[in-house]
Order: C-alpha cells, then sequence, then structure tokens
C-alpha cells in the first residue's frame, strides 16, 4: 500500500513559501505516514499568474493519483482558478482550502490577474470533495469570504474555526487534521 502524498501550495507574496512552511510542517506532524509536498510555486511569490499558471500545473500533474491537494490564501484561489480553466480533474481525491480570499470577477478581491468568473464552479472538475476553512479571526483575508465561496461552490463544506488567525498555526485546528485523516482512509 502506497502513503498518499498531500500538495501544499503556499500563500502569494514574497517570503510566503517561508511563512506557510509551518502549515507544511503541521500537515506532516499531524499525519505521520503521508508524504507532504510542498513544491515553491515562485509564481506565488511573485504575485504573477503568467508564471504561477504553469508552475502550479507542473505541482498538480506530479501529483499522484488520489492525492490531497491542501491550500493557503491566494495559493487556493489559485487552484480553483487552474482547476476551472483547464477542466482537469487531476486525479485529486480531495481539496482542502484555508483562509483563500474571494478573487471572483465580481472585482471583490478580484480584478487582478488572478481573478476569474463568477460561473467558475461550473467548470470546476468532478474531482474529490472541496472543503474550506476560515478563522473568524483572520486579519487578512476577511471572515466573510467563507460565506462567498459557500454561495458560489454549494457543494463545498465550508467550516468556521477560531483562533487561527489568517496563517493557521502554530498548529492545524483539529477540525482540519481530523477531516485530513478521514479523506486519507476513504
Amino acid at each position: 500500500m502506497t502513503a498518499t502524498t498531500i500538495l501544499f501550495i503556499q500563500g502569494a507574496g514574497e517570503g510566503a513559501h517561508d511563512e506557510d512552511a509551518a502549515i507544511a510542517a503541521a500537515l506532516q506532524s499531524a499525519l505521520p505516514g503521508v508524504n507532504v509536498a510542498f513544491p515553491k510555486i515562485e509564481g506565488l511569490e511573485a504575485v504573477d499568474w503568467a508564471s504561477t499558471a504553469p508552475a502550479l500545473e507542473a505541482a498538480l500533474k506530479a501529483l499522484p493519483t488520489g492525492g490531497i491537494v491542501v491550500a493557503h490564501s491566494l495559493g487556493g484561489a489559485a487552484v480553483l482558478k487552474l482547476l476551472s480553466e483547464s477542466g482537469q480533474d487531476h486525479g485529486i481525491a480531495a481539496l482542502f482550502l484555508l483562509a483563500v480570499p474571494y478573487k471572483l470577477a465580481d472585482h471583490e478581491w478580484g480584478g487582478d490577474d488572478f481573478g476569474f468568473a463568477t460561473d467558475f464552479a461550473t467548470r470546476l472538475p468532478q474531482a474529490g470533495p472541496i472543503r474550506m476553512y476560515h478563522s473568524r479571526d483572520d486579519d487578512f483575508v476577511p471572515f466573510e469570504h467563507l460565506q462567498k465561496w459557500a454561495e458560489k461552490i454549494p457543494a463545498a463544506v465550508t467550516v468556521a474555526v477560531d483562533g487561527c488567525g489568517h496563517q493557521f498555526g502554530p498548529d492545524l485546528p483539529p477540525e482540519v487534521t481530523a477531516d485530513l485523516a478521514r479523506a486519507i482512509a476513504e
């Protein structure tokens, strides 16, 4: 039996990969026996979609079939954008998104090259379940974005957590790790 692989996608901005290394470490610590892949997506560091898209596509193609994607902040929006625009499911078993800014074309946190069409959900591949988590005390991405995502992706499970801020650390909330453990067991 092969170990499950989790592909963790960082948030955006200079130094985001280093900042999000704590989340990758928390994933590895909470889920022993799971391979956590944490490639640096240079386009996310530069907040440049033209370079993010091919790097993210390569990371998703390297994910073994049945792998799980966990993405933080703008990295989560980038994954949704790429999946809805490419139409490929990449064999993803489940998608876990943490503190994702609402980036739709109605220009609330959109209007840049990371924004995407309001009907994107109709173009998402039929991959595994989508679970979205947001902390009520996030001081960067407004908590209300979780409700906006729930309206756009009705099939997604949205979970409000407390005390995690934007970085979801230093330890992941038990809601995230328990849900990940269930997804791995399925």
